[in-house]
């Protein structure tokens, strides 16, 4: 269960975990028990903890009557609500761990994902990581790279005009979707030429957040444990404080195991 493997990311941040459901008693202790489930399990009966929160889905009919809207609160210490993460879809979340990255407010740190692979370019060495090495279809996880200049050297940040921004494209696939990379807060530099520009010139990280989709392929390859390759690369120009070298491209690609969706 993706919840009980991201627990100890979850306490090293600081946090609980309190799964709530419309599920009755009996069933929560079987799902706990088949699972090796370790945290708390609510059961909400007749939906009314659901319901006062505003997350009924109430276009939900037979069995799944009373089901609400799949998401998440995160709450700090004095029950107070900091974030939450809903989706229309059951099948899609947010996997813990992308959650949590997305609370740092900034690509995770190395300590809060798996190591990655290195992969040199010219100028830049990367470092890839993902918030999770295992993932069902239809969960979201954050892919990162760790971007390392080379003596000297800086690359333009995104939106800067006139010239060739760095860039993170993730590969068209019907195995995944992909959203905008998240890019941190750039340094301005001035050039030979006595222009002000946004710049990264020293170690900074990239997060992406990718969803796996939830095709009948997918949902095949999950059953039989496959794992899927997302793939993608990373575009730009390198300087320093006289020339500028040649554009390059350096293909990226992570690999996540996949996992069934659980029920």
């Amino acid at each position: 269960m993706q919840l009980q493997r991201s627990l100890p990311e979850i306490q090293r941040a600081g946090l609980g975990l309190v799964a709530v459901s419309y599920d009755s008693t009996a069933t929560l202790r079987a799902f706990a028990d088949k699972h090796a489930v370790t945290f708390p399990m609510l059961s909400d009966q007749g939906s009314k903890t659901i319901s006062a929160w505003g997350i009924l889905n109430r276009e939900a009919t037979g069995r799944t009557a009373g089901i609400p809207y799949p998401g998440t609160y995160v709450l700090d210490p004095k029950g107070v609500i900091v974030s939450r993460n809903f989706e229309e879809a059951y099948q899609e979340r947010d996997s813990a761990a992308s959650i949590i990255a997305a609370l740092r407010q900034s690509s995770p740190s190395p300590a809060s994902r798996a190591a990655g692979s290195e992969v040199l370019g010219k100028h830049l060495k990367l470092r890839l990581g993902t918030t999770d090495t295992i993932a069902a279809p239809g969960h979201r996880v954050t892919l990162t790279v760790d971007v390392t200049p080379g003596p000297k050297i800086h690359v333009y940040a995104p939106g800067q005009t006139s010239y060739i921004s760095i860039a993170l494209k993730m590969s068209d696939s019907p195995d995944w979707k992909a959203a905008a990379p998240i890019f941190p807060k750039a340094r301005q530099f001035v050039d030979p030429l006595g222009e002000r520009v946004q710049v990264y010139d020293r170690p900074f990280g990239i997060a992406d957040n990718v969803t796996l989709t939830l095709t009948p392929s997918m949902r095949q390859r999950a059953t039989a444990r496959e794992s899927v390759v997302v793939t993608g690369a990373l575009e730009y120009q390198a300087c320093d404080d006289k020339i500028c070298y040649r554009p390059e491209t350096i293909p990226v690609q992570w690999t996540i195991a996949l996992t069934p969706l659980e029920p």
